[in-house]
């Protein structure tokens, strides 16, 4: 087990390196593909991309040696796109003659396909794009683990695509705007649109870049039935590298996280072993991550060099800080993080913000913590949506000069005083 997961993490590692290099992204996205082959163990692997006409294209077709096919053999069976696309899933299909979707199918057993999996590409909410693999011998069968890590690559390669996209549209129409806009939708794709709906539990966020694109980002994550993992994190950098960086960093957080049992140290140690790999000389991410128990209330943080977030205590009427238990991501490789724990009960709410809160301009002069802190006590009784839309307006509003150099990102959630 220890193994597989070792192969794994290098495996994630690999991926968050290759996807660094945007001058050659055909050659970039060609080493996906061979690396996703060999760790699912496939004889081929495909990548289609869809046309202008909405009809599918073999862009990729590679051989287990990386060698590429002068006569790609994939099936394409029109049934498994309109299953893609109709149910915005991935299909495995571990033995394809026992499996009924398939195995009438003239084409599997033309091509003699034992076992087959499709994970799709999508882009701004449409199917772009499908990563097929096949295995021809009896011998191997695609497991849950390989379409995971399927599923664990095709975002990286929609972003290139997506990149590259845009690239022959700067260099035929010359409309940098055009490329920032499209670049905004694609992380504004990965940022929340909604709140997990908990019983007991109110919550709200802003999220505003200060240029097209930016280097914040928060999430909510689940881990199971009653544990939810909530990120808030800044990139060091601003604009393009910042939100390439935050791509990278919000899809190693989630591979890590996501459905694991670990504690918050282990999780965040790992991930920043991972986001080390790729992290550019001067780059790194500050992150808060906390688990919290949305039954007991009780919430166990890693801090990683972020600005401290507040907890307010209705019974005792204060506010309290989360100090950092570690450095920012990115900055060193095997650094070990310390956990903090804290009770969130009834009537309690936690504060999360990024540093563009402390960087806006008010009646010409910075907004500072002290102001901030006034602020939360003022408003201690509101829901989290007027707690946030408050200080959005108080911070960027029509009587407030926003600062033009930070992103600003604020996250508000609160156990609510009936369950």
């Amino acid at each position: 087990m220890g193994d597989d997961l070792q192969e794994k993490l290098e495996f994630q590692a690999h991926i968050g390196n290759l996807l660094g290099n945007l001058e050659d992204i055909p050659g970039t996205v060609k080493k996906i593909i061979h690396a996703l082959i060999s760790i699912a163990a496939a004889d081929q692997g495909y990548l289609l991309i869809r046309d202008e006409n909405g009809e599918f294209k073999t862009m990729l077709a590679l051989l287990s040696n990386g060698e590429e096919l002068k006569a790609p053999q994939s099936i394409q069976p029109e049934i498994v796109f309109e299953l893609v696309e109709r149910e915005h899933k991935s299909i495995l299909s571990q033995t394809t003659q026992q499996d009924d979707r398939f195995r009438s199918l003239l084409s599997v057993s033309a091509f003699h396909i034992f076992s087959m999996l499709w994970v799709p590409i999508n882009m701004h909410g449409k199917l772009v794009g499908v990563i097929y693999l096949q295995n021809l011998s009896k011998e191997s069968r695609f497991t849950r683990d390989d379409l995971k890590m399927a599923e664990f690559v095709a975002p990286g390669i929609g972003l290139l695509l997506d990149h590259a996209r845009l690239q022959q549209i700067m260099l035929e129409k010359g409309r940098l705007e055009r490329e920032m806009q499209m670049a905004r939708e694609v992380q504004d794709s990965l940022i929340p649109k909604e709140i997990p709906a908990l019983k007991g539990w109110k919550a709200d966020f802003c999220w505003q870049p200060a240029f097209e694109v930016g280097g914040d980002f928060f999430d909510f994550i689940p881990i199971d039935e009653h544990h939810l993992g909530l990120v808030i994190a800044d990139v060091s950098d601003k604009g393009m590298p910042a939100a390439l960086f935050m791509a990278l960093s919000r899809t190693i957080l989630r591979a890590v996280i996501g459905g694991n049992h670990g504690n918050a140290a282990e999780m965040i140690t790992r991930a920043n072993h991972l986001i080390h790999q790729d992290a550019r000389e001067g780059m790194f991410v500050t992150l808060f991550f906390g688990i919290l128990d949305t039954e007991s209330g009780k919430l166990t943080y890693v801090n990683a060099g972020h600005n401290p977030p507040f907890l307010y205590n209705q019974k005792k009427e204060n506010l309290s800080k989360l100090m950092p238990t570690g450095m920012a991501l990115g900055m060193e490789s095997h650094f070990a993080y310390r956990e903090g724990i804290v009770q969130i009960d009834k009537g309690d709410f936690l504060f999360l913000y990024t540093d563009g809160a402390l960087d806006a301009m008010v009646r010409q002069k910075p907004f500072n913590e002290e102001e901030l802190l006034e602020f939360i006590q003022r408003h201690r009784n509101g829901d989290p949506n007027q707690i946030v839309n408050l200080l959005r307006d108080f911070l960027c509003g029509e009587t407030s000069e926003s600062s033009s150099n930070d992103d600003l990102t604020i996250v508000v959630w609160k156990r609510s005083n009936r369950a």
